[in-house]
């Protein structure tokens, strides 16, 4: 070990021969054997022989007992020495590994050991991207400053010593990065590494990238390094394909959390406990509660009745095994007691550990099922116009006949009994015929609905006088109470119909009054809220079940059908969207109700006139009238109370006839029916303006008041007359658009 023979070392002191010194080596196992004469043994590293020896010395003593000599044995461990030593370093890597699942977070430490081996400074991890084009920085370990590298780029592979080592398999050193060619080498250089050893990594058969060290020294790596690095490769290149795999998951969850954090919808997670273990922000606010407070809440607490009903039949189908469908829709409680109805899917979810989680997805739908109840509202409104349109044609042609007979009658009868049949007769036709109105309501267009400014305040307090027999006398003579309040705050005015809403607020006091069997309180207030003024009728009545207040609106709709027609409600409801506005209802059974009436503020419109009723006018001369009429019984009702008053009557029974005497014959004044065969009344009205434009043609039909304003200007009609009409009524008519003709021919 030494390269002497024995003949040189013969004779000469160990410390002068072995060790170059002049003097004894500190500690050494000779001398302290000479001094205690004991035997000792040791472990000495030796600089010059570049290895670690165990030393054992052994006094030789005399029959006197001195010493004759010392024996010194010794042995070199150097290679056993680095075994133990990679051994311990490999232990200690793998325990550094395990201690957490991101390689990255330990690179320090696990450099920290493998520089017991390999004496490095510096130690990176390199991965292959772009299809193993380029490398990344995986992990950098240096224990100096540089700006060059960073762990976000990518950098080409070609020309690195990398290129080579993921090629080949096998490692690469570099003994010398000064005189290499490399561009990665050259960059070594500058950073102050003098050699290198590229390892590569594999995973599963394949190379996923390199560790690669650094020292300051040439030539610094060898072969050894490389068989040791063969020991340490495998768990470095599990843990950092691990370390990818976590990257991914933390990616992914990260992307899910992102996704189920800003998602329109609400979304939870609920135990098998029925407890909430996740919610995210819109969960949250769909039921009103701090996300804190759901976690841990049972979800049964945020559900009615119903709702808790339904999920407990749910659970006993899906305990029996049977398939239960996914897709549901229920009523949930806010914190604040609102009732919200959502759209719920459900799935089961089966954990690692066997326990089962569900995942709930729910949609806020409130406003989409009162736009959906809107939309079918409006549609049965629409439907039930159409045939009330045909309906009431027919039927007012009907009670022309019977009302006019029976106004006739009642013009010539003589005797009481008779007088008071008759009248009940009309009676009851004119009620029916108000019947007949209420639907050919359904039918009216707002566009040509001319609109006043209506003072609202007075409105209903014109109505609460109006209802004051019913909710003041009548109660009190059933023996129970019921308190009026009202609160009218300064609102501007609405532009409407002033009787019709004031039947609207007559509705919904009776409304009120009929849920208070045994007395309440109803409370009306007025008050403005933004560019609306809200009229607001609450009662603290029975209340309505959520059924009922689905089908409030609906036209016929009533719980009780021996005292109620069901068209109250629907009418108000027609009329308040003819004006423009919305009626809501708000109910809960055993608390009442509140309807709410919001309309828009309507500062343009005339102010109404009162209408008030004209005495009975006799006709001031006779007149030439000419009637035409596809109804026999309208034409001969028309004809026998035009007669009373001494006019001369024609008739015709259509339009064709109808022309064909206005142009054999002179007739002041015209009156035809809207909807005839063949010809209709527009028809007949030009042709007469054509023919005669002076001539006054009004229309008489069980259409209603609501013509086409441009049809009727354009046609030249003088006036209109509903069907069915009052004797006295069709009497006045006529006889003012005569004078009304006379004045104009005077002037």
């Amino acid at each position: 070990r030494y390269g002497l023979t024995p003949e040189q070392m013969i004779g000469k002191k160990c410390f002068e021969i072995l060790h170059q010194r002049d003097q004894p080596c500190e500690g050494c196992y000779i001398a302290e054997t000479l001094k205690t004469q004991k035997p000792v043994s040791g472990e000495r590293e030796s600089f010059d022989l570049k290895g670690t020896f165990r030393y054992y010395t052994f006094p030789i003593f005399n029959e006197a007992g001195a010493i004759l000599a010392v024996v010194d044995l010794a042995r070199e461990v150097t290679e056993e020495k680095r075994r133990e030593m990679e051994k311990e370093v490999l232990n200690s890597i793998n325990r550094i590994m395990a201690s957490s699942l991101d390689v990255r977070d330990v690179i320090k430490a696990i450099h920290s050991e493998l520089k017991k081996v390999l004496g490095s400074e510096r130690m990176t991890i390199t991965l292959l991207s772009d299809g193993g084009n380029q490398f990344r920085y995986f992990a950098l370990e240096k224990d100096y400053e540089v700006q060059e590298l960073l762990s976000s780029e990518a950098y080409p592979k070609e020309g690195a010593p990398l290129a080579k080592a993921v090629e080949t398999g096998q490692a690469v050193l570099v003994s010398d990065t000064q005189a290499s060619d490399s561009w990665v080498n050259r960059k070594l250089f500058r950073e102050g590494i003098r050699s290198s050893l590229v390892f590569p990594l594999k995973c599963k058969d394949r190379v996923i990238g390199t560790i690669n060290f650094g020292s300051r020294k040439p030539g610094h790596f060898s072969e050894d390094h490389v068989r040791f690095l063969g020991q340490v490769s495998v768990g470095l290149a599990i843990s950092i394909e691990n370390a990818l795999l976590l990257d991914e998951i933390k990616a992914s969850e990260e992307r899910y959390r992102t996704v189920v954090e800003s998602a329109m919808d609400g979304i939870c997670v609920i135990g098998v406990d029925g407890r909430f273990s996740y919610v995210n922000e819109t969960f949250a606010n769909i039921l009103g509660y701090a996300r804190g407070e759901l976690i841990g809440m049972d979800y049964r607490n945020c559900l009615d009745e119903e709702g808790k009903q339904l999920f407990s039949e749910r659970n006993r189908r899906r305990e029996r095994g049977e398939k239960v469908p996914r897709f549901l829709e229920f009523n949930v409680l806010r914190k604040d007691g609102e009732v919200r109805n959502v759209e719920c899917s459900t799935r089961a979810v089966r954990h690692s550990d066997r326990s089962v989680s569900f995942i709930v997805i729910i949609k806020d739908i409130t406003e989409k099922k009162k736009m959906e109840e809107q939309l079918v509202q409006s549609e049965k409104l629409r439907a039930l116009g159409e045939m009330a349109s045909g309906v009431a044609h027919d039927f007012n042609n009907a009670l022309t006949a019977i009302l006019g007979n029976t106004q006739l009658l009642l013009y010539t009868a003589k005797g009481e009994d008779a007088k008071e049949t008759l009248q009940t007769i009309e009676k009851v036709a004119k009620d029916s015929a108000r019947t007949v109105r209420r639907l050919q309501d359904f039918t009216r267009k707002s566009s040509h609905q001319e609109f006043f400014r209506i003072d609202l305040n007075s409105v209903v307090q014109d109505a609460i006088e109006i209802t004051r027999p019913k909710w003041k006398d009548d109660a009190q003579g059933k023996g129970f109470q019921i308190e009026m309040v009202s609160t009218f705050e300064k609102i501007p005015a609405v532009g409407g119909n002033a009787s019709e809403l004031r039947e609207v607020i007559t509705n919904l006091i009776f409304n009120g009054i009929e849920a208070m069997p045994e007395g309440g309180k109803i409370e009306i207030r007025t008050y403005t809220r933004g560019e609306k003024v809200c009229i607001q009728v609450a009662d603290t009545g029975i209340g309505m079940t959520e059924e009922v207040k689905r089908k409030a609106f609906e036209p016929f709709f009533t719980t009780k059908p021996f005292t109620n027609t069901g068209l109250g409600l629907s009418m108000s409801y027609g009329i308040i969207k003819k004006f423009g506005g919305e009626i809501d209802v708000e109910s809960k059974v055993g608390q009442g109700t509140t309807f709410t009436i919001t309309l828009p503020i309507g500062g343009e419109g005339k102010e109404e006139l009162a209408v008030s009723s004209s005495p009975i006018v006799r006709a001031t001369r006779e007149a030439r009238i000419l009637v035409i009429d596809d109804e026999a019984s309208v034409r001969e009702v028309l004809s026998r109370i035009l007669s009373q008053v001494n006019h001369q009557v024609t008739v015709a029974k259509d339009g064709g006839e109808g022309l064909q005497l206005f142009q054999e014959r002179e007739f002041d004044i015209v009156l035809t029916d809207l909807g005839m065969p063949d010809m209709s009344g527009w028809d007949v009205c030009k042709a007469i303006k054509k023919l005669r434009a002076c001539v006054p043609v009004g229309m008489i039909t069980g259409w209603g008041m609501e013509l086409d304003q441009t049809k009727k200007e354009e046609s030249g009609l003088d006036f209109v007359i509903p069907k069915p009409f009052d004797f006295h009524q069709i009497l006045r008519i006529v006889d003012e658009t005569i004078a009304s003709a006379e004045k104009r021919l005077l002037s």
